[in-house]
């Protein structure tokens, strides 16, 4: 009685495996489908992740960027004014009159071109030539001047020297001026050489005014 238990036991368990085991494979195809999907799901989840990721890692980049530049910029337009500044306090300790005239119409022209540049502070990066050579050219030749008169000592021939370097850093202020408002701006370096070449042969510059460095 009982081994026929165990067999009807037996027997019923291999229908319910049989049973079992083609019911699974009837939908295996349909699990497979499913995980397929599942994966592309998952796929597509990960690519936009990374995607997004790299994205603002680069926007944030490129904001860094665009506020170390502006503060740079702010940097050299502080420098500029107190440049002029300094430029302005020599003029008045000067007695010439022909040369602190000349120099007053230079910081004229230099404070247009500060205010101009707040405005189109784009423009900035394109005027350290001139903020970096012709500002600090003209603040060393005007307290060497200065220096000249306040010792009493007779210096016609500077005088003439001073006259002629400030009226070549005159015009070329002005025209760096005039080209805020063109397309392409000025490439200075011929005229800066032939200043340098200038003020050096009479006696306005030396070497260690240039490697001292810029002024601002």
């Amino acid at each position: 009685m009982k081994n026929n238990s165990s067999m009807g036991i037996i027997g019923f368990g291999a229908v319910i495996a049989a049973v079992l085991f083609f019911t699974a494979k009837g939908l295996f195809p349909v699990l497979t489908g499913i995980l397929k999907a599942a994966l592309g799901i998952v796929t597509v989840a990960v690519i936009v992740i990374v995607a997004a990721v790299i994205y603002f890692a680069f926007r944030k980049s490129d904001a860094k960027e665009a506020e170390n530049a502006k503060a740079k910029d702010n940097a050299q337009l502080a420098k500029g004014r107190t440049g002029l500044m300094e430029l302005r306090n020599i003029g008045m300790r000067i007695k010439n009159s022909e040369i602190r005239a000349l120099n007053e119409d230079i910081c004229k022209t230099v404070d247009k071109i500060l205010a101009t540049l707040k405005k189109q502070p784009e423009d900035i990066k394109k005027l350290r030539q001139f903020f970096n050579y012709y500002l600090p050219t003209l603040t060393n030749i005007l307290k060497k001047f200065v220096a000249i008169e306040e010792s009493g000592v007779p210096a016609e021939n500077i005088v003439q020297s001073t006259i002629n370097c400030l009226g070549d850093i005159k015009k070329a202020t002005e025209k760096q001026y005039t080209a805020l408002f063109d397309n392409d701006m000025l490439d200075m370096s011929v005229e800066m050489e032939a200043l340098t070449v200038a003020c050096k042969r009479d006696g306005l510059l030396t070497d260690a005014d240039f490697e001292a460095g810029p002024v601002i």
